[in-house]
């Protein structure tokens, strides 16, 4: 039976500091999807550099480039780019992650069987920039039942991986500032309006991850953040403060704890390919 796909818009924040090398890579996978995007918009976190802007005037897919005046934070940055964003689907991509070339597809092909689902994610490959550690997947759960559980205490979306129902998106109040955790912050909000959720079982995005990558959430200003995130959400009653409690206790030692054993706890999260 042939299904007709609906169109789609990539969704890509762009911080002025990539690789244009990596970013290269990252939009020639787009390219080569097997379900072409309508467009490419690009909301970048200050103002595009030469290179980078060089970099996009090379692609085929149909560019919209949004520049901010200053520096603004993830959240913003996401929410002005999903306001510029036009078809009902919006499929987000990071600029250091490569996509498979049938995910656009393959997630399509799903949202046109399962139109009422608002957020489909999948597992996400990890390539390990040090060789001596093996490649990883990092898992997450397939059906609303498990999401919605494993959402109480973790974020259960690879949001790199994301398509997104634009219009369940602004309807929950679209991103805003939330730095670390704007993603789950989002995924609770929509929940609490009865989203539906979906991640499919197979690893359609793959990230390059190292040291620097594992810092970011690691530190005295990570739990500062975290702990800000979760005060957040149990005054908006999108989590109890007794859950709230218990996340504090069993998430935010992890942080302080030496660099090497963070790694090895956060490895326990993925399978090793």
């Amino acid at each position: 039976m042939q299904i007709d796909l609906e169109p789609y818009e990539w969704l890509m924040p762009l911080a002025p500091w990539e690789s244009p090398q990596t970013l290269r890579a990252v939009i020639t996978s787009l390219e080569l999807q097997t379900c072409p995007a309508q467009a490419l918009v690009v909301s970048v976190d200050g103002r595009l550099s030469p290179e980078l802007a060089q970099v996009l005037s090379e692609t085929i897919i149909p560019l919209r480039i949004l520049e901010a005046p200053i520096w603004q934070g993830t959240g913003a940055v996401l929410a002005r780019g999903l306001e510029a964003c036009s078809t009902r689907w919006v499929l987000r991509c990071d600029a250091d992650d490569m996509s498979h070339p049938q995910r656009a597809e393959r997630q399509l092909r799903y949202l046109a069987r399962h139109p009422n689902t608002a957020v489909l994610g999948c597992q996400l490959a990890e390539r390990r920039q040090d060789a001596s550690v093996p490649d990883a997947v990092r898992c997450v759960p397939t059906s609303q039942h498990e999401i919605q559980r494993l959402m109480r205490w973790r974020n259960p979306i690879n949001h790199p991986t994301v398509a997104l129902r634009r219009e369940a998106v602004m309807a929950a109040g679209n991103y805003r500032s939330c730095p670390a955790f704007e993603d789950w912050d989002l995924w609770l909000r929509m929940a609490s309006r009865g989203a539906t959720f979906a991640n499919l079982p197979q690893p359609l995005v793959t990230a390059s991850v190292g040291e620097a990558h594992l810092s970011r959430r690691h530190g005295s200003r990570y739990v500062i953040r975290e702990l800000r995130f979760f005060r957040y959400a149990a005054f908006e009653r999108l989590l109890p403060w007794r859950q709230v409690v218990l996340l504090m206790i069993t998430r935010v030692p992890w942080r302080l704890l030496p660099q090497a054993w963070l790694s090895a706890l956060m490895g326990s999260l993925r399978s090793n390919r």
